[in-house]
This record gives structure tokens, C-alpha cells and sequence, in this order.
């Protein structure tokens, strides 16, 4: 990859960010047992884990598009938006890590999804002091 495509790739990562929490949001929201399967594993068509995915996918919906939009029509907002992202992303991390009785494979997956979003949204907030 070239300089110039990886310099490109960094100044756009609040939009990748937002882009990539929306399609999260979109799909919980569309289909909460098909996109919660990595996390609830045959719980996921259980009808209290279905509401909970949809209500976890508004937030994401809410979040990233409202991030994606910001990054073209409202550039003041975009570190607000991305700092909310990382606050419930350090949240979601914590909950995995910490709730009793949670099957591993939850809370790997939990931890490793949340944690990657903590990762790209506080480095997506450092690329607009450049």
C-alpha cells in the first residue's frame, strides 16, 4: 500500500468507524438472531436475546450513522460522537470481562469486538489532531 493510500485510509477512519458501527446496528436490527450468533450462540433466537440485539442496534445505528453523517455535514461533532462510541465500547468491553457465568467463547468474542471498536474510535479521535 502506498503512503498516500495509508495517509487517505487514517484520515478517513472516523467515517470507517461510523460506516462500520452502522452496518453493526443495521444488521442487529434486521436480523438479531443471525447477527448475534457469534456472541449468544444458541441463545440468540431466544426472544428476550432478540429484543436485547435490537435495542443494542439502534444504539450502534444512532452512534455511527449519526458519526458517518457528522463526518461530512457537521465536522464539530465528530469527536463527541467518537468519544461516545469509545465510552459504551469500554462499557460493553468491561460487561464482557466482568459478568459471572459468562461461556468463554462470549466473552472472547465480547471482549475482542468491543475492545477492537475501543481501539478504532480512540485512534480515529488522536487522527483529527493531525
Amino acid at each position: 500500500m502506498a503512503l498516500g493510500s495509508a495517509s487517505g485510509l487514517v484520515r478517513r477512519l472516523p467515517e470507517a468507524v461510523g460506516l462500520a458501527r452502522a452496518a453493526i446496528g443495521i444488521a442487529h436490527m434486521i436480523a438479531p438472531t443471525r447477527a448475534n450468533e457469534l456472541l449468544a450462540g444458541p441463545d440468540a433466537a431466544v426472544a428476550t436475546t432478540r429484543a436485547a440485539a435490537r435495542t443494542f442496534g439502534i444504539r450502534e445505528i444512532y452512534i455511527g450513522g449519526g458519526l458517518y453523517a457528522a463526518t461530512r455535514y457537521a465536522p464539530n461533532a465528530v469527536r463527541t460522537l467518537l468519544r461516545a462510541g469509545v465510552a459504551v465500547d469500554v462499557w460493553d468491553t468491561a460487561a464482557f470481562a466482568l459478568t459471572a457465568h459468562l461461556p468463554q467463547r462470549t466473552r472472547t468474542a465480547g471482549c475482542a469486538i468491543a475492545g477492537g471498536f475501543v481501539i478504532a474510535g480512540a485512534l480515529a479521535d488522536l487522527q483529527l489532531d493531525r
